[in-house]
């Protein structure tokens, strides 16, 4: 036990000689949580809009008005008609037409149901579809206005009145920012133990290590260990500017997050340890380290729902252990969900944990012994 506690003071004195280290350790979380969770946006806004308005009545301007207002458009004013509408958007100058009929307010009133037609740039679908549900949500809205101010028993609604649980606003920061945490786990913890081994190879100390009295599983732990202790003081750092910043808190058990990180953070050391020990080179260590976190991370649901993915894709995903840590971030983070609804994640993070140890320890067995 003396031998791992020595390793670990070891380690701990190498990362504070480390000034790289310890900027990692405080730095890189805050710069990456906010050049990230601002960045990285699945919100639309500024979309650029054009009206076409036939009806020139009180409604009509009162919808081109509703539609001004609104960040999610950046209205660029009055079109003649639906024939210059579509030149403004062969032009690129325009990404979204509203065009309101003739007799809007008349029928409207009258309960024959006129329809404004909406005319989107579909180039971008993502931000097509969106732009299209601001663009009914505001219709909708409208109607309800009608309404209240002028007793019309007759309007159609169309739609389905709703209300968002645990993110009301649907802001896409408060879904983004937990998936950040999440791969500054990925990366740093692998990152680190994958090179902190190798450089060791590279010194020749790694050697000098193994012939003392110290057994490989001491020397393992010795080395991961200060590496572990490390990856959790930057996820606290970067869960206390997610709330500074963002302020975005977590909702969920702090202490139920921290077994899921711990259980995660068996999969990223033992990927690490994996890496070090069929590489020569830090500069081969760091290929492998981001090759593995490109596709972890495109594979994680992070970027895209992994239900949108194609079937077989799907299938894959399940081989990625960032996929399981990425729902139970976002559960605790945002619905507080408590710890036993999430065992099926946890069982398999503890599976890729231990595997991924296990190999690693076999390969470094072969390769160091």
């Amino acid at each position: 036990m003396h031998r791992i506690l020595y390793l670990i003071l070891k380690e701990f004195r190498q990362i504070l000689r480390e000034h790289v280290f310890l900027g990692l350790i405080f730095g890189v979380p805050f710069i990456q949580i906010v050049i990230l969770g601002f960045a990285i946006t699945m919100d639309v806004k500024n979309v650029t809009l054009g009206i076409v308005d036939e009806d020139h009545s009180a409604m009509s301007r009162r919808l081109t008005e509703a539609f001004s207002v609104t960040e999610s458009f950046n209205y660029l004013g009055a079109v003649a008609s639906g024939r210059e509408a579509i030149r403004l958007m062969d032009d690129n100058k325009i990404k979204m037409v509203i065009i309101i009929p003739y007799h809007f307010e008349r029928d409207l009133k009258q309960g024959l149901k006129p329809k404004v037609q909406a005319l989107v740039d579909g180039v971008d679908g993502n931000s097509a579809g969106v732009a299209l549900a601001y663009a009914n949500q505001i219709a909708f809205k409208m109607q309800k206005e009608w309404i209240d101010k002028n007793s019309l028993k007759d309007v159609h609604l169309s739609g389905i009145e709703t209300r968002m649980l645990y993110n009301p606003g649907l802001a896409s920061v408060n879904n983004i920012v937990p998936g950040i945490l999440a791969i500054l786990i990925v990366v740093i913890t692998s990152f680190l133990t994958g090179m902190s081994i190798v450089r060791e190879k590279e010194l020749g100390t790694l050697e000098q290590l193994m012939v003392t009295p110290i057994r490989k599983g001491e020397l393992m732990l010795g080395k991961v260990l200060p590496l572990a202790v490390v990856g959790f003081l930057l996820f606290n750092v970067g869960m206390l500017a997610a709330g500074l910043i963002f302020g975005l808190w977590i909702k969920g058990n702090i202490f139920s997050l921290y077994a899921m990180v711990f259980l995660f953070m068996l999969t990223t050391l033992g990927i690490g340890i994996f890496t070090s020990t069929i590489v020569q080179t830090q500069q081969q260590a760091m290929f492998f380290t981001w090759f593995f976190m490109i596709f972890a991370t495109l594979l994680s649901g992070f970027f895209i729902p992994i239900e949108n993915m194609p079937k077989l894709i799907q299938m894959i995903t399940y081989l990625n252990p960032v996929r399981y840590f990425m729902v139970v971030i976002r559960e605790i983070y945002l619905k507080g969900t408590e710890f036993h609804f999430l065992w099926k994640e946890a069982l398999a993070m503890l599976v890729f944990g231990g595997l991924t140890i296990l190999g690693a320890t076999v390969r470094f067995r072969k390769r160091v012994g």
